[in-house]
């Protein structure tokens, strides 16, 4: 795991001091090492957190032996050792152990198509002197982040935006405020702000040094592999889940530096410790978060996975001020509102992980691959609720107040907005002009016509993205690799051809997973009702030395949120809030994560 900035521009020789300065931008992405590259047109700034091949030899950028290509590299390679036998066998030559250099003869030998044979998560920028090209790559799942912006004939690639905006004028995208809204987190090729771009998982692009001509495309879709197997029966299911998960779980444990976990209590992270512990010599470190006088609190199932799997637990402890405090910082390293609060609790467990271990193992992924959200559960209801929405004409809604649960899908399709848990249509109230308009979300379900299909699809290629999001900033904050082995191409390929009425039969969530898992976990852990990283945010929003502290922000004259809705209304809202006038409230916690990230951004207003 590491960070880099790209920057190509035809003719001109980068400053050296501004390449320091984008470097140091990622030091907490790569604090064991640095390495810069400069040339006419283009240059390259990386730093390293060494895991495979710790060793200086392996240090980026890294070139080739013939002095064609360079290459820096953001990820881990799972399968690099198969990889390198195969080039071995046609005659390539190796310096390192590690997987970089396999990314860079594999590019060597097969080009583009090297990329559709990497079992990892990765972003890639290749330098190649010959045809006088910039090559960028992303893994299919756009595991690890990969940023581009362009200005002029300039054009500058980076594993966060941090960097970029000391290139570029910086001002929030509109369109991604719209979703931030709604969705909170905004999808596809946006990032928050204006003028910088995703680039898409699964995708390449290549780019002319000397024009600054450029063409992408994508060498591997997740969505693609949605392919259910009628003839595939509950049995095979469970049997070829459990080959493939735990032959995701070993991949992910390569590793010269060694290895954690994290541990929630679920079923997930979970299933994920107990095959982890089965493959690894000795005992295997574990780490959850548990939040004092919280019914919710999942210490009791921690406890369970504990004893029964035998790990190494460590305990940290999250209070109201402790988040409230961190809650900022977790903010401007997500480069926009958390998209979740428990990125608070993810940035300061891997604080904690951090003293003993660089990597940690995570669960993220096992409920967009197997149904592990209620709406899996109740998606008959959702789907005639959707239904239901289309036959009602615009102007009753306001008569309909008891209807309002069916209002909401009125225009949008339960499969994509099942997942938006708070009142967006208040939030369409307050801010009448950022109502998102079509787009990852639409285009991902307008390839499927069975409902659970589209869920799946929303899900793998929306929500998903803004849980590895989080985990790798909120892990790279502490200078820690996260791997998600539930989200790995090979299990992909494999999970998405089950049948809609396997993995979501209604009534149950992850029944295949949960089947794999009676082998590993105790039954009352596995068969519990799912919490996921909730908190007690009404409660630490009423307290004004805790999480309240930030409530007053939306009030003040400078208020940032402010400039998009109507004078006072922020105001308005905050002291309705105050009064405990909640009825029709839009929800306060968001709107105090967005007004954070607003007032981070350079541009903000004083």
């Amino acid at each position: 795991m590491c960070g880099f900035v790209a920057i190509s521009e035809p003719g001109r020789v980068f400053d050296d001091l501004l390449l320091a300065d984008l470097a140091a931008d990622l030091k907490h992405r790569g604090p064991d090492s640095g390495g810069l590259m400069s040339e006419t047109g283009a240059a390259l700034a990386f730093r390293r957190l060494a895991i495979l091949d710790p060793a200086t030899v392996a240090d980026q950028p890294m070139t080739d032996p013939t002095g064609r290509y360079t290459i820096v590299f953001n990820g881990e390679i799972y399968n690099y050792r198969r990889l390198r036998e195969d080039l071995e066998a046609v005659g390539a030559r190796f310096r390192t152990k590690g997987d970089t250099e396999v990314i860079l003869a594999a590019y060597t030998v097969w080009g583009e198509n090297c990329f559709a044979r990497l079992e990892g998560m990765f972003a890639v920028i290749i330098i190649d002197r010959e045809t006088n090209q910039l090559i960028a790559a992303r893994d299919a799942f756009g595991i690890k982040p990969l940023y581009l912006t362009r200005r002029g004939k300039l054009a500058a690639f980076a594993s966060e935006m941090r960097p970029l905006a000391r290139l570029i004028p910086i001002s929030v995208d509109q369109v991604s405020l719209a979703e931030l809204l709604v969705f909170r987190f905004a999808a596809g090729r946006l990032s928050n702000l204006a003028g910088i771009e995703s680039l898409p998982g699964g995708t390449i692009m290549v780019r002319s040094l000397a024009t600054g001509d450029e063409h992408t495309r994508r060498f591997a879709d997740p969505l693609a592999t949605i392919d259910p197997d009628p003839s595939i029966d509950m049995e095979s299911a469970i049997a070829q889940s459990r080959d493939v998960i735990i032959r995701s779980v070993r991949d992910h444990l390569a590793s010269d530096v060694g290895y954690a976990v994290q541990l929630s209590g679920g079923v997930d992270s979970s299933l994920v410790s107990a095959i982890a512990q089965r493959e690894t010599g000795g005992t295997l470190a574990s780490y959850g978060v548990r939040i004092p006088d919280f019914d919710q609190d999942e210490a009791p199932y921690r406890t369970q996975a504990v004893k029964r799997i035998g790990l190494d637990h460590t305990e940290i402890t999250l209070d109201e001020h402790a988040f409230a405090d961190a809650l900022p910082r977790a903010v401007r390293h997500m480069e926009g509102p958390v998209p979740h609060y428990g990125c608070v609790m993810l940035m300061l467990l891997c604080d904690r992980i951090r003293t003993r271990s660089k990597v940690v193992l995570t669960g993220e992924g096992a409920d967009e691959m197997f149904g592990g959200y209620k709406r899996y559960d109740i998606w008959r209801d959702l789907a005639r609720k959707g239904r239901l929405a289309k036959l009602v004409p615009e102007w009753m809604w306001p008569f309909l107040q008891r209807w309002r649960e069916i209002q909401r899908y009125s225009g949008h399709d339960p499969a994509i907005f099942a997942a938006v848990y708070h009142d967006f249509l208040a939030l369409n109230a307050l801010f009448p002009e950022l109502i998102p308009v079509p787009g990852a979300r639409e285009a991902a379900a307008a390839r499927f016509a069975d409902f659970r299909e589209r869920m799946f699809a929303v899900d793998q290629a929306a929500y998903l993205p803004s849980l590895l999001m989080r985990q790798d900033k909120m892990a790279m904050a502490a200078s820690v690799e996260a791997r998600v082995p539930f989200t790995h191409m090979p299990l992909a390929k494999v999970v998405n051809r089950f049948p809609a009425a396997l993995r979501a039969p209604g009534g149950a969530t992850k029944p295949i997973l949960k089947s794999v898992a009676e082998e590993f976990l105790p039954h009352d852990l596995i068969h519990r009702r799912k919490v996921g990283l909730t908190l007690p945010l009404d409660k630490w929003l009423s307290n004004p030395d805790g999480l309240g502290r930030y409530v007053d922000l939306l009030a003040q004259p400078d208020s940032q949120l402010a400039a998009f809705t109507s004078p006072g209304a922020l105001r308005n809202v905050v002291e309705r809030f105050r009064a405990g006038k909640l009825q029709g409230m839009p929800p306060m916690a968001h709107l105090v994560n967005l007004e954070l990230w607003l007032r981070s951004l350079p541009t903000a207003a004083t």
